[in-house]
């Protein structure tokens, strides 16, 4: 979120997060928060309780948009990438969702039985 937890630092502990779970994909569309309304009020709200001032902040500089984007997003998306990349760990839609379609169907017709 912009002005709270965009750093690289914080981008470079999740994603050192990921891989030490052995992640197959992440899927980021970019850094920042999408605001509908009415889950603007709750956000905004909640700014109030957790980051007093915040809120003030956060009209002033993006007003009512729905798409409330960082200014840190090229070089966080970089870090996000560089590091999926050197860890073979997939990003972009277009390759995560191929990886999706490559699943095997599972679907079983037979029922489990206890008896």
């Amino acid at each position: 979120m912009p002005f709270i937890n965009d750093t690289e630092e914080n981008t470079n502990g999740i994603l050192n997060y990921c891989v030490e779970a052995k992640v197959h994909a992440v899927l980021c569309f970019g850094m920042g928060v999408t605001l509908r309304d009415g889950d603007r009020q709750y956000f905004y709200k909640k700014l109030d309780e957790h980051f007093p001032g915040m809120k003030e902040r956060y009209i002033k500089k993006y007003g009512y948009s729905y798409v409330v984007g960082n200014d840190n997003n090229s070089k966080l998306m970089n870090i996000v990438n560089e590091t999926c990349k050197k860890n073979g760990i997939l990003t972009g839609p277009d390759k995560i969702f191929e990886y999706l379609q490559e699943f095997p169907d599972k679907s079983c017709t037979d029922q489990l039985s206890f008896f």
